[in-house]
């Protein structure tokens, strides 16, 4: 009988458990969508807008413009390569496909090795880019892992810590957000990086997303999203030709 009630005991500890866990990550999932808006904005947002500089980007020179359609997954890319090259390039970051190629205005056909390579840089990099600038949406994925959440304080401020783990490990480790605004106020990666997230903005409709990824210990590192802004319409154009 003894038995009998400490694994019923048991298993009703081991329900409460997993309780308090799912219902920490729907709280967690609350508060960081609170911070962007609220997730009706995120989900009535069609096309994003954004321009990168940082990030490490040792493939690219200077800023870089980014244009998507969250749904269909088409992406157009401005930007410069390392030798100073002018490049555009029209894919689907979902398939990772990519449509048209063009180089200092012109279109280059058939798409060559070189060009194949130039692409898997920029792809490499938007992911390393969106992962920053849309980390409160992606928090709620449901390829994205986390861990337990915790209190800690950070700069004389009392701040939610949440394990992390993106899709592929484009990005892990450590965020910390408010508790009362959902805004994400630091991020530590696997690596130990420190990044300090500020510079939150209307982008358009009420929704809110971060710009501004400062590193302190390496300049390369930080990240600063000039550019950002929403649409519900876009010329379909953009997606298709020069």
């Amino acid at each position: 009988m003894k038995t009998v009630l400490t694994v019923i005991i048991f298993s009703l500890l081991s329900f409460l458990s997993v309780g308090v866990s799912a219902q920490s990550n729907t709280e967690v999932s609350t508060m960081l969508w609170k911070g962007v808006g609220g997730k009706t904005k995120w989900d009535s947002t069609n096309y994003i807008l954004f321009t990168a500089n940082g990030n490490d980007a040792k493939h690219l020179q200077g800023d870089r413009k980014y244009l998507i359609n969250k749904r269909s997954g088409q992406a157009r890319f401005e930007g410069k390569t390392e030798d100073g090259n002018n490049i555009v390039a029209l894919f689907n970051f979902k398939t990772d496909k990519l449509t048209k190629f063009f180089t200092n205005g012109g279109e280059v056909k058939p798409l060559n090795a070189d060009v194949i390579a130039i692409f898997a840089k920029i792809k490499e990099q938007f992911r390393k880019d969106a992962a920053l600038i849309f980390l409160p949406t992606l928090i709620d994925k449901p390829d994205t892992k986390t861990g337990k959440v915790s209190s800690k304080i950070v700069n004389a401020e009392k701040l939610q810590s949440l394990p992390f783990q993106l899709k592929d490990s484009i990005l892990s480790g450590e965020l910390f957000f408010h508790g009362e605004t959902g805004y994400i106020k630091q991020v530590v990666d696997r690596d130990g990086n420190t990044y300090f997230v500020n510079g939150y903005k209307d982008i358009g409709g009420g929704l809110i997303l971060p710009t501004t990824f400062k590193n302190m210990d390496n300049q390369a590192r930080s990240t600063l999203f000039t550019t950002v802004a929403a649409f519900t319409d876009m010329e379909e154009s953009k997606f298709s030709n020069l």
